[in-house]
């Protein structure tokens, strides 16, 4: 029997290293394809539930087995939520894999394959192989999927608005809460946009919204200070006063609470910073540098201040140390005239409304514009003095405005 040398038997096993290697490798690639389809599909689904909302009524039978379907695709889906193994949803995949550690064919593609009703069947048909998506793609958002609600400026009238003003999406119910400063109140809608209720105890020109701990956080322009309210709209408590020093606001306008850094931002318009707190409300430190801080929002790593000087968006790491500057106003063919609101996705995209062109315009974390929409009118898919942005957890864009028939609405 002729035995293996050494040099033989060190390529022997960097060879099976370097494959264990590629094996691992792909598991993990396998791991966020099948999350990420997850989230298209689970998008699609939502999709296909709302246009049936709009087409028939909610005891609709077709409604129903619809609704019924989807519940139990979540389920399955949604598998750590649910205690069900990951692996028993990824049998296909580890078989595959196993084939390539034991020198089979190299994994090509991943199919999942579920009998349900026929719209089911035909998407999951249609979608075919799962594929990582890099991006968000933005270009066809231009018409609306959904709008509702009336812009009246002197009406009082619940579901209606005299000043619809900053959104905010709550993370698992998908509820939008939209602040109607004129009335001095919050209105909370559903994602089908048809009203729920509203709150307005001990609010003076709400001007942003933001959640934590299963508590609303708004914040109140005239008053100086930021109420606390549980999410059916029952009032906590209020904090701050008028001033410019620790726990004091002059016209603070956004809020946003970072999970990441458990700390609270809000713009200090008037005293030009942003005044970070502790999760517990004392006080922790000041952001300065910008000169009018109208909105800020937060992702793991930055934190990002929509400021009137120019440019008009700063970047800053959990250190407040100023990282980059991106997106001048009417700079760069940015064409930014007014923006007060904006909002970030999960891949840092930047989407900001601009009152002056009255349109969404969506920008690069690198600052550079991947696609514009809207125009001043009174039509779906138009605006007029667009305001509040938000994304939901399916990945749609809704808008604020005082359009007068279309004052919010889903892209």
């Amino acid at each position: 029997m002729a035995s293996i040398g050494v040099d033989e038997r060190d390529e022997f096993l960097s060879n099976l290293n370097s494959v264990r290697n590629d094996v691992k490798t792909k598991f993990s690639h396998a791991h966020l394809l099948l999350h990420e389809r997850e989230a298209i599909l689970l998008r699609q689904l939502e999709e296909l539930e709302d246009s049936y909302k709009q087409q028939y009524l909610r005891e609709n039978k077709q409604m129903k087995e619809l609704l019924a379907t989807k519940e139990q695709l979540q389920f399955a889906l949604k598998g750590n939520e649910n205690k069900i193994t990951l692996s028993a949803m990824l049998a296909p995949l580890e078989a595959k894999l196993r084939e390539l550690e034991e020198g089979g064919d190299e994994l090509q593609r991943i199919e999942l394959n579920w009998s349900r009703v026929e719209e089911l069947e035909n998407l999951l048909t249609a979608i075919g192989t799962i594929k990582l998506t890099k991006e968000i793609d933005y270009t066809r958002r231009k018409i609306p999927v959904l709008s509702a609600c009336i812009y009246k400026e002197n009406t009082t009238r619940l579901g209606q608005f005299a000043y619809p003003g900053v959104i905010a999406i709550h993370p698992v119910t998908n509820n939008l809460f939209i602040s109607d400063g004129s009335n001095n109140r919050v209105q909370v809608f559903d994602k089908f946009c048809e009203f729920l209720f509203s709150f307005s105890k001990r609010m003076n020109f709400p001007s942003g919204i933001s959640f934590h701990d299963n508590q609303v956080y708004v914040t109140q322009y005239l008053a100086n200070s930021v109420n606390i309210y549980l999410t059916n709209g029952e009032y906590v408590q209020s904090l701050g006063s008028s001033g410019d020093k620790e726990l004091e606001f002059k016209y603070p306008l956004r809020i946003c609470i970072s999970e990441y850094a458990n700390n609270i931002y809000i713009s200090d318009y008037g005293n030009s910073r942003v005044q970070v707190l502790n999760t517990d409300l004392t006080f922790n430190s000041f952001i300065l540098g910008g000169k009018k801080p109208k909105d800020v929002q937060v992702t793991e790593n930055e934190i990002f201040i929509l400021d009137g000087s120019d440019p008009c968006l700063h970047v800053y790491n959990y250190e407040h140390q100023l990282i980059r500057e991106l997106i001048s106003f009417g700079k760069g063919g940015s064409d930014i005239m007014n923006s007060l609101f904006f909002c970030i996705d999960r891949y840092s995209n930047i989407l900001l409304t601009d009152c002056f062109t009255c349109s969404v315009l969506i920008f690069s974390k690198e600052g550079k514009l991947i696609h514009k929409f809207g125009k001043s009118g009174n039509n779906a898919g138009e605006f007029i003095d667009p305001h509040g942005i938000a994304i939901d957890s399916n990945g749609k864009i809704v808008v604020v405005s005082t359009n007068p028939k279309h004052c919010i609405q889903f892209f």
